[in-house]
């Protein structure tokens, strides 16, 4: 009871995140047995390919994740009901076989850390209403300046 082991990473992002890795997953794990689990603490780094959810334009972001996680030492594709029955809810299994597998955990890790709404920049612009242009290659010249007619009213509202 009690061993330590530290595991470099440096392998292809497995499938199952939802998103699609264009480098390897890179981090230093230090795994600490703890009787019938193991602590993992360390990082991981791994560039995806995004879309941006204002311009819709493909970016690259990398994505650092803290990891501190216990895990089980079950099997890695014991059903998730057998892990709760044995008291072990939230534990991500590591064993495959005989082996270590942290696979799983870096999947879970990094499905967990994609933003729900990613943006290529922070000040990112958008799409010209009218046309749909990104607009963070300057102004759009469709006409901009005209105003919707349900908002016409606004115009001679004095403040």
């Amino acid at each position: 009871m009690g061993g330590r082991r530290r595991v470099e990473l440096r392998d292809p992002l497995c499938p199952g995140t939802g998103v699609e890795a264009v480098g390897l997953v890179e981090g230093e794990i230090e795994l600490t047995h703890g009787g019938s689990s193991v602590s993992a603490r360390g990082w991981l780094r791994v560039p995806i390919r995004l879309e941006c959810s204002r311009c819709l334009v493909e970016f690259v972001q990398v994505l650092q994740i803290s990891v501190n996680e216990e895990c089980a030492l079950e099997q890695v594709d014991t059903p998730e009901a057998q892990l709760i029955a044995r008291g072990k809810e939230g534990q991500i299994p590591i064993l495959n076989e005989e082996d270590v597998d942290l696979s799983e955990l870096v999947r879970q890790l990094v499905a967990m850390e994609v933003p729900s709404r990613p943006l290529c920049r922070d000040d990112c612009a958008g799409l010209c209403p009218r046309c749909g242009r990104p607009l963070s290659s300057g102004p759009c010249p469709c006409g901009e300046d005209e105003i919707d007619p349900r908002w016409s009213a606004l115009r001679d509202l004095k403040l």
